[in-house]
């Protein structure tokens, strides 16, 4: 490769190098102030930042405004591919942070970008497994969520549908956080913890606009009781209920030391849960967490939650844990007009909040309905365990068809309760029988959904209670869901329930309290030989006179004669068959053998005659041009001419 000198011509002289540089600094600044342009790095075309929202927000001219949300598409297509959602957030593409980051403040964005940003960040948190890096992340979006409900959400007179997405954002990011708080992760968070304390006391003044709204309200009170623990709040302590309060229950069950940080459902439900994950058959756990019914008022209130939510999804492939749970449901029912007989508690782990129980173990009966593995499982858990006899009005079945058609008994908080249990039955029914319309082999039970829904509006009078109906009605039909395509038949992701909060709850919490599990391997067993049943033969009693035996006449012949030989049996005959096909399929092949190789000398012999032809030509052409004569070798040139004279003259 050729080296070519560039000649460099030096146009201030010799002058020194600090002057050199101060001239072309000089040089520059006059070139700048020339030309009136100043150098700036050039701003990516799809970042996110605040000077994009603000002008996506105040965006007037049409053509401007198709140009924003062309861009803000673009936008929310790399957060969905980069959040993971085709790959179960996992993957080399998916970098969950910067996801997260980017969707939360496209949430910023005004109409369908911010319904679309605001479900693409349901999905991710919801199938994303819990990992130590997101902490950072997740007290950003605890930030923004505390922020848009403390500033913009309680503002607005009327619930609109980003509202319950932004609470339902909030309450799986408080979940998370908690989760790591009981593992111990938050230690070196401090700062963020800082920041978030001033959105928590905010947040507790809002309460009261959402008192309508069960379903909203259930994620504040959540919410505000995490943010109370996690950034030192709360001061009584009172949460946590372990297992020194209840030593007859640790003497019953026989727990061992990992179980001492832990309260006892919790823990229980952690066991059952690690069981089905293993596909072992020995759910001894299951029965315990009977023991359990008059001490779940002792139970912190936030690892209840959680043990619901981990035991939902051990019933959704196992009908014993889906028994468990309905029984517990139906015990908490009965237990509620005696709750409410007790005078009143002020701490805080008093049994005083049915709201949040209520709603996660409806929202967790509807994701059996609509996720579980089995029709069966499917249906017991709409249905119950009772048989339709015994099933009446007053009865405290604890199904979806039996919390629609509750009725507790007459006390000054009855219709409170009452309306409570109605409104977050119906709303999650809704929104099942929304999700049921994409999977036709299920047109079964969205149909007994749908007439149970019916009959329930056609016998009710309450306007509190319908309007669940509305909420759920305006939150599934909101704007096109960004996971379906046009033309595809196929059931989009669901965004009305959570899927896996209850699997990674269980995952992460197991791997902490729990010692590894032991994986189920069946013991081997005999091949079971059928016996065959021996013929029984009747005998009969002959009399004891002597008879002459006398042969017959055929009998005498082959008695004389040599005996023949015994009939071949059907094995015998079967491989005798079997050798005549065989070489009958030897002779084919035989024959197809040979009738090939004649033909292969056949064309050997042609070929090699054909050669000698050509030789044999190849030589006489040679001769000719050497000798310039016609005649073959060995042939004298004049017989020819003097035999064909003598020919003519005989004739």
């Amino acid at each position: 490769m050729p080296i070519i000198k560039i000649p460099v011509t030096q146009k201030f002289g010799i002058i020194s190098t600090k002057y050199y540089n101060e001239l072309q600094k000089k040089i520059l600044e006059k070139a700048e102030e020339s030309t009136g342009k100043t150098c700036k790095s050039p701003r990516k075309p799809l970042e996110v930042t605040e000077e994009f929202i603000k002008h996506f927000n105040a965006a007037v001219d049409v053509e401007d405004g198709e140009r924003m949300l062309d861009t803000a598409r673009k936008i929310l297509l790399r957060c969905k591919r980069k959040s993971g959602l085709y790959s179960k957030a996992s993957g080399h593409r998916a970098n969950l942070q910067l996801a997260w980051t980017e969707l939360i403040l496209m949430a910023q964005c005004k109409g369908k970008i911010q319904e679309e940003a605001l479900d693409i960040l349901v999905l991710s948190i919801d199938h994303a497994e819990l990992d130590e890096d997101h902490i950072a992340v997740l007290f950003f979006i605890a930030e923004s969520v505390l922020y848009r409900i403390c500033c913009d959400a309680a503002q607005k007179p009327d619930l609109i549908a980003s509202e319950v997405k932004i609470s339902k954002i909030g309450f799986l990011t408080f979940i998370r956080l908690y989760t790591f708080y009981l593992l111990g992760k938050l230690q070196n968070y401090d700062e963020q913890k800082r920041r978030l304390s001033a959105y928590v006391e905010a947040l507790s003044t809002c309460t009261t606009t959402y008192q309508e709204f069960p379903n909203v309200l259930y994620s504040i009170h959540v919410m505000l009781e995490i943010g109370e623990i996690i950034c030192n709040l709360d001061t009584s302590q009172e949460d946590k209920v372990f297992l020194q309060k209840q030593p007859d229950l640790k003497d019953k069950l026989s727990f061992g030391t990992r179980a001492a940080d832990t309260d006892t459902f919790l823990w229980l439900a952690l066991r059952v849960w690690q069981h089905t994950q293993n596909n072992s058959t020995n759910l001894h756990d299951v029965s315990k967490l009977s023991l359990l019914k008059e001490h779940l008022h002792q139970e912190s209130r936030l690892n209840l939650l959680l043990a619901l939510f981990i035991l939902g999804d051990a019933a959704k492939t196992d009908i014993f844990c889906l028994r468990a749970l309905v029984e517990l449901g139906s015990d908490f029912l009965t237990s509620l007009a005696e709750f409410q007989r007790q005078p009143p508690v002020t701490t805080k782990s008093a049994w005083s909040w049915p709201l949040e129980v209520i709603y996660v173990y409806t929202m967790v009966l509807a994701g059996i309905c609509l996720h579980g593995t089995k029709s069966e499982i499917q249906k017991h858990a709409f249905v119950g365990f009772q048989s339709e006899n015994a099933w009446t009005a007053g009865s405290t079945e604890a199904s979806l068809n039996g919390l629609l058609h509750f009725s507790p008994p007459s006390t000054s908080d009855s219709s409170q309760i009452k309306w409570m249990i109605h409104y977050c039955t119906v709303y999650n029914l809704v929104k099942l029988y929304h999700e049921l319309q994409w999977d036709d082999s299920r047109d079964a039970l969205k149909n007994v959904v749908c007439n149970a829904l019916d009959k329930w509006k056609s016998e009710q009078n309450d306007t509190k209670a319908l309007d669940a109906e509305k909420i759920a009605e305006a939150e599934v039909n909101g704007p096109a869901n960004p996971f379906i395509i046009g033309s595809a038949k196929k059931a989009p992701e669901s965004l009305g329930f959570f899927q896996h909060v209850g699997c990674r709850l269980g995952s992460a919490l197991s791997q902490q309290l729990l010692p590894p599990a032991v994986p189920y391997i069946p013991a081997p067993q005999k091949p079971l030989h059928r016996q065959v049943p021996r013929k029984v033969y009747n005998v009969t009693e002959h009399s004891m006179e002597k008879k002459t035996s006398r042969l017959s006449l055929r009998q005498e012949l082959l008695h004389d004669g040599s005996s023949p030989t015994p009939p071949p049996d059907f094995l015998t005959r079967s491989s005798m068959d079997l050798q005549k096909v065989v070489e009958d399929q030897w002779a084919k092949e035989l024959q197809i053998r040979l009738s090939k190789e004649e033909e292969e000398m056949k064309k050997e012999e042609q070929e090699k005659q054909r050669k000698e032809e050509e030789q044999f030509k190849e030589i006489m052409r040679k001769r000719e041009q050497k000798l310039k004569k016609n005649s073959k070798p060995y042939e004298l040139p004049w017989s020819v001419e003097t035999i064909k004279p003598d020919e003519n003259v005989l004739q």
